[in-house]
């Protein structure tokens, strides 16, 4: 194993070498930093394996890791250091929202004529850097993508006698025939408001379109229009036709997921992170699982090539490093191998071309992979671009909507109010210096 994956290494670092300084003594020890929270994930041995085949590789690069626990990184260490430059040469980081000031702080490494120069953009899946460009600069590599994709229970389809549904239509027809025979047809959460969150983004990908969606979500365009009516409105077409179980705001996320682990419920609208668990031995569901996009609705601008989901979690250069060639080399090299190895793994899409072995790869990941390949957008979920109090609001405004006290129109217009108020309170605090 250990043979199989120095080759894959050798040969990406071969298609980065344009990108490292040539100039270099051979003498001259580089010792890079890299800051990550993958410590109690399994990217941790693949980070491993990583460093321990590059350093052979490279005998004058020393690499060393520094890893916190996640919410510690995202929440504290990583901002506080951002502040005065103090973070690793290479920084775990996430693109969006969050990233924002860390560009702004120019704290991170331009990248794009880095990129450029050793054609690392035709290594990468199309759309994967759009979380990670800021202006007309590139700052971030991709190491993983997601997808919003409709898990479907094959066995209990075939027992129907159903087609997977591809349009709104064919959805609300497969509700109906499930729901008749007593069979509850999708799978959520309503007691946590993400889960919610997750069918509503993903139709108000289909009426409104990622493009439309990724920017008002940032305040470039208003939540109150007629295609976030219209996502709130089908959500509670299926509320109305018996889509979820009775109970639906009394469970929580896990709860529900569980229900269509166990083979009782024939629909689930996930991210590919699901794709794991319906593979586990210990779920019924194990072999029985495809996957299709959310079904794509009549009038709607976004059609069944775009996706909630994107690339998300990336590795940034600091742009006080003393080694920005080395610092830049080793990222792409480690963020390729990550992706790669992490997909054989089940942990993400991967956000690079590769010829990867399916066989090695969860098969329903493999099937992810493939309806994302021609994808053509992508949408991260709400609770990753909106920022502050909004938030919360979300999660509370979809919760109300499903409990039937809040309207459609309701919903659009709150979302836009909460959303323009967290812009505003961020802008606020941009704007007012520490003390």
């Amino acid at each position: 194993m250990m043979k199989k994956k120095t080759a894959l290494l050798m040969a990406i670092v071969m298609a980065v070498l344009t990108v490292a300084g040539c100039g270099k003594k051979e003498e001259e020890t580089i010792t890079l930093t890299l800051w990550h929270s993958f410590g109690s994930t399994v990217s941790q041995d693949v980070i491993d394996d990583f460093i321990e085949i590059y350093e052979k590789e490279h005998p004058n690069i020393k690499i060393v890791q520094e890893n916190a626990q996640i919410e510690e990184y995202q929440l504290r260490k990583l901002k506080v250091a951002v502040a005065n430059n103090s973070q690793g040469d290479v920084f775990l980081s996430y693109g969006g929202g969050y990233s924002q000031s860390i560009v702004d702080a120019g704290a991170a490494l331009p990248l794009s004529s880095y990129l450029e120069a050793d054609k690392t953009y035709d290594r990468m899946q199309s759309g994967v850097l759009e979380y990670f460009t800021y202006g007309d600069e590139i700052y971030g590599l991709p190491i993983k993508k997601w997808a919003g994709v409709l898990y479907c229970n094959r066995e209990l389809f075939e027992q129907a006698n159903l087609s997977y549904p591809t349009t709104w239509d064919e959805l609300l027809n497969c509700v109906k025939v499930f729901h008749d025979s007593g069979i509850t047809p999708m799978a959520m959460g309503g007691k946590d408001g993400w889960h919610i969150g997750m069918y509503q983004n993903a139709l108000a990908v289909r009426t409104g379109g990622a493009d439309y969606c990724n920017k008002a979500l940032v305040g470039g365009e208003s939540l109150n229009t007629d295609a976030i009516v219209k996502s709130a409105q089908l959500m509670m077409e299926l509320v109305d036709a018996g889509a979820f179980s009775e109970g639906v705001m009394a469970l929580s996320a896990d709860e529900a997921q569980m229900e269509f682990f166990m083979g009782k419920v024939p629909m689930y609208y996930s991210g590919s992170w699901t794709a794991a668990d319906c593979e586990n031995p210990e779920n019924l569901v194990q072999g029985k699982i495809d996957v299709v996009p959310m079904p794509t609705v009549d009038g709607g601008v976004g059609d069944a090539t775009q996706f909630s989901g994107g690339a998300i979690d990336c590795y940034m250069i600091n742009s006080k490093t003393e080694h920005p060639d080395e610092a830049v080399a080793f990222a792409i090299a480690l963020t390729e191998y990550q992706s790669n190895e992490g997909y054989k793994l089940g942990d993400g899409v991967t956000a690079w071309k590769s010829d990867i072995d399916d066989s090695e790869v969860n098969p329903v990941l493999v099937e992810i992979n493939k309806l994302t390949d021609s994808a053509t957008g992508y949408v991260l979920a709400w609770d990753t671009f909106l920022q502050g109090t909004a938030i919360d609001a979300h999660y509370n405004l979809l919760q109300e909507l499903v409990g039937g006290t809040i309207t459609p129109e309701e919903f659009a217009q709150k979302m836009q109010e909460a959303n323009e108020k967290a812009l505003a309170e961020a802008a606020n605090a941009e704007e007012t210096p520490e003390e």
